[in-house]
């Protein structure tokens, strides 16, 4: 009731205006301004009974809790059509200008004070003059004759607030400084009340003076009301969902925003206020507060600067709330802060209001709740809270991504439902969540405000600006070749991650550009791949990778030497044993591998661990004796071999006595096997299975069928698969002296991976590949312990067991002479599985004989 007649005083209110607009329009001059005229057409319509009546609602809401509230609900209404109202009476042109706003807000308030005030004293001639004053100081603001000066701490330029022995500042910096720590809460806000002269903050205000909690009519959750409708009440939320659409004046965009409050819509304001350099990070920001020497900081400088140890887990963190124990972190105070416990986990309190369910949860259980998705039934997290209940993100995500028509609007947007008329977007549907990017009007998934292309745009643009805010031209071709990937998830989550650190230094000049510059970091993944996305940009010369990698192992081997005298046998050792060995196995294999440089690391290792043995027992190389030599072969077996290998080249060099000795290490396989119905059921299920990735199933095939090692697999290249001159359709590998040629699925298989290969680097996806199995690192492919993570997921237990039970298999149907031509083995290593499996090299001639008299069948 109450509701209905605070409506219909805003008609009659909007009635009286435009019937005063006739009134003004027939007695005024012709030469009156828009200004003066819009002032006198309100002036004139304050004065009817109607916007009396609206006041006097609100004197006598003063003692009346009921009308108190009713008011409260629609106020926002009554704000945003009076608004509306003044905005129409200005006119566009006025209305287009950025002070705009504040002639509106004030005109508003001189409109109030003259409604009451003409109360007492009736419509005198001092009324006339304070109108014609009024509309010479609004045409003063909308000029631009009052003072606008640059805010002293964010920069932006306003009207001043207040002025100090700084300068200026504007409304926003200045409440941001006068803070205090809340007396509740404990967080640094600006302060509300004051409660006996102890501060307290907004949001404690709130919670304990609640308004009650009503049904809202669109989301159907219990939140106090805004705006009470003919349909019901509304929360702030979906009010805000209502709003009309208005055009911005800056950017020409349609937006759901209060024009007449900001002078333009939310984007453009932000993009109003200028960035700054922070002086800590050097990254350009919003300036949100300036030291004693005016230097700006950033608003995560300023955060860090002000974060103290926490009680709970001691970390420096940004303070959420204090109690008697001391300050306290976000997470640690959401485990002690005061409150009911979780119904669900019964160990963290719970929030201060129930689930949709009912249930008291805490706030990680809240967000892992798994309940039934009120569209399609599936049990799982609620993705969004919608009228018809909890909705998961599928469903969630099936309207982001279906776009249409809506009917009722006719738009295009997502489609929320389908309706005997047609489809219908969300806004029509009363519910409104972020799907459509404000920079390029994609509709999807949003990542931090933007589509995920526009935010790799960003994000790469920053990375890229120098501290003086110009871009990085000598690193363009880096920015061009990270514009190549093809997952923008892919580019924000590795410039947020070390890699986009590593590029943040080159930008600055914190890191040089160089080889030997890189050298010096910790050789991680980020290094090593960056240091691949540079050699590909043609920002740095190529290189042998692991030959570099020797040369820093070397280095740091000698480092940790105990003697300078052990020092240069070693580097003696190293340079003119170990480096000539580098170059036969170049020679020998194109390609300098891991396992060959770890083979020489470990054999300069041993060779250290043993002279700093001969130190501590007091003795030399050149006097050492094999007792010694055993004792410590006691300690090092598993480095006996390395160890040989030195003492070998001491002798022959005259540093060690020759009859000094370590014998040869016998190497005793692991011939632990996998079950051939296990291997033969998986096998099958590798060329059968096509939800599998193709490129798992090749590689699982080839180790459970052929017993191929995974370092053997990952080096394979697409001039390694050969064509059968005569049965189409047939692939095969060339893996030692002969061709092996596979069987027709695992061809097909195989057939498909050579057509369908990529990178598994985003930035590479359009360059080619030579690999079969290609990684994440520029040119290089996947590791072997990569390969064999991704063969265990497939069911394989170990890759050893899979090939040694390939190899028991093989041996008894093929000679070993045939497998080591065909699979590219030594004749030593097959001859030892046909050993294992119980043969001879003599019966070589009767499985020759049995071959010629068994008759060919199907596979």
């Amino acid at each position: 009731m109450l509701g209905a007649t605070i409506r219909a005083l805003m008609e009659r209110n909007e009635a009286a205006v435009r019937q005063a607009e006739v009134e003004v329009d027939a007695a005024a001059p012709a030469n009156l301004d828009r200004v003066e005229r819009a002032v006198r057409v309100l002036c004139a319509s304050v004065v009817r009974p109607a916007f009396i009546a609206e006041l006097e609602l609100w004197a006598a809401a003063r003692t009346d809790s009921a009308l108190r509230e009713v008011l409260r609900c629609e106020e926002k209404r009554a704000r945003r059509d009076l608004y509306r109202v003044v905005a129409e009476v200005f006119g566009e042109d006025v209305v287009a200008d950025e002070r705009y706003p504040m002639v509106a807000s004030l005109t508003v308030q001189f409109l109030r004070g003259l409604a009451i005030s003409n109360v007492l004293r009736g419509e005198r001639r001092g009324t006339e003059r304070l109108i014609t004053d009024w509309a010479a100081v609004a045409r003063a603001i909308l000029a631009g004759s009052l003072p606008r000066e640059p805010c002293w701490v964010c920069g932006k330029v306003v009207l001043a607030a207040v002025h100090t022995e700084e300068g200026a500042w504007c409304e926003r910096c200045r409440q941001a400084h006068l803070a205090e720590p809340c007396s509740r809460c404990g967080r640094t806000a600006p302060v509300a009340i004051r409660d006996e002269g102890w501060p307290v903050c907004k949001a404690c205000y709130q919670r304990e003076h609640q308004r009650p909690l009503r049904r809202c009519v669109d989301c159907g959750e219990d939140k106090p009301a805004a705006r009470l409708t003919d349909e019901g009440p509304l929360c702030e939320r979906c009010d805000n969902r209502r709003a009309p659409k208005v055009l911005c004046p800056r950017c020409g965009k349609t937006r759901k925003v209060g024009i007449v409050s900001t002078g333009g819509c939310r984007a453009c304001a932000q993009r109003a206020i200028p960035r700054q350099p922070c002086c800590n990070c050097g990254r350009t920001r919003l300036v949100v507060y300036r030291d004693a020497d005016g230097e700006p900081w950033c608003d995560r400088c300023r955060r860090r600067a002000q974060a103290e140890p926490c009680s709970g887990c001691g970390a420096r963190k940004v303070v959420c709330s204090r109690d008697h124990n001391g300050p306290w972190c976000k997470a640690c105070w959401e485990v002690v802060r005061p409150g009911p416990p979780c119904d669900d986990c019964g160990q963290r309190p719970s929030m201060p209001m129930p689930g949709a369910d009912g249930v008291a949860r805490c706030v990680p259980c809240h967000l892992a709740a798994q309940v039934p998705c009120a569209r399609c039934g599936t049990t799982a997290r609620a993705e969004r809270h919608w009228p018809e209940g909890p909705v998961c993100l599928s469903c969630v995500d099936a309207v982001r991504l279906t776009h249409a028509r809506c009917h009722r609007c006719g738009e295009l947007a997502g489609v929320f439902r389908r309706e005997a008329a047609g489809p219908l977007c969300p806004d029509c549907a009363g519910v409104t969540f972020s799907y459509q990017c404000p920079t390029c009007g994609a509709m999807g998934r949003l990542l931090r405000g933007q589509c995920p292309s526009c935010t790799a745009r960003r994000d790469l643009g920053e990375v890229f600006t120098q501290p003086d805010g110009q871009p990085a031209a000598w690193l363009a071709p880096l920015a061009e070749l990270l514009e190549n990937y093809d997952n923008p998830y892919s580019l924000c989550l590795y410039l947020r991650r070390p890699g986009g650190q590593l590029i943040r230094r080159l930008v600055t000049g914190e890191l040089a550009c160089t080889h030997q510059a890189l050298d010096e970091l910790r050789q991680t993944t980020a290094v090593q791949h960056l240091r691949g996305l540079l050699v590909l940009a043609e920002l740095l010369e190529p290189r042998e990778e692991e030959l570099a990698q020797l040369t820093r192992d070397v280095q740091t081997l000698l480092e940790r030497a105990t003697t300078p005298h052990d020092k240069t046998i070693l580097a003696r050792y190293a340079r003119w044993h170990l480096m000539p060995l580098v170059h036969q196995h170049a020679e020998q294999d194109a390609c300098f591998t891991y396992y060959q440089r770890e083979h020489l690391r470990r054999k300069l290792d041993g060779a250290r661990l043993l002279l700093s043995y001969l130190g501590t027992r007091g003795t030399s190389l050149a006097t050492l004796t094999q007792p010694v030599v055993d004792r410590w072969l006691i300690r090092n077996r598993p480095r006996q071999h390395h160890a040989r290998s030195f003492l070998l080249w001491a002798a022959t060099n005259g540093l060690a006595p020759a009859h000094v000795a370590i014998g040869t290490s016998r190497h005793t396989g692991d011939r632990e096997i996998m079950s051939d119905t296990d291997r033969v059921l998986l096998a099958v299920t590798l060329e059968t299975d096509d939800t599998l990735p193709l490129a798992d199933r090749v590689a699982g095939c080839l180790v459970l069928q052929y017993g191929q090692s995974c370092w053997r697999l990952v080096n394979l290249t697409a001039d390694d698969v050969l064509a059968h001159p005569d049965e189409p359709g047939i692939l095969g590998l060339r893996l030692g002296r002969d061709s092996l040629w596979l069987r027709p699925r695992l061809s097909a298989l195989l057939h498909r991976l050579v057509t369908n290969r990529r990178p598994l680097a985003g930035a590479l996806r359009d360059r080619p590949t030579p690999y079969l199995f290609p990684g994440l690192r520029p040119d290089r492919p996947i590791t072997s312990a990569t390969l064999q993570t991704r063969l265990r997921k497939l069911g394989v237990p170990s890759v050893r067991t899979a090939r040694n039970g390939a190899w028991l298999s093989l041996v008894g149907s093929v000679h070993w002479k045939m497998l080591a031509d065909l699979l590219g083995v030594a004749d030593t290593t097959a001859s030892a599985w046909h050993r294992e499996n119980g043969g001879d090299r003599a019966s070589y001639v009767a499985s020759r004989l049995r071959q010629g008299q068994r008759t060919a069948g199907p596979e």
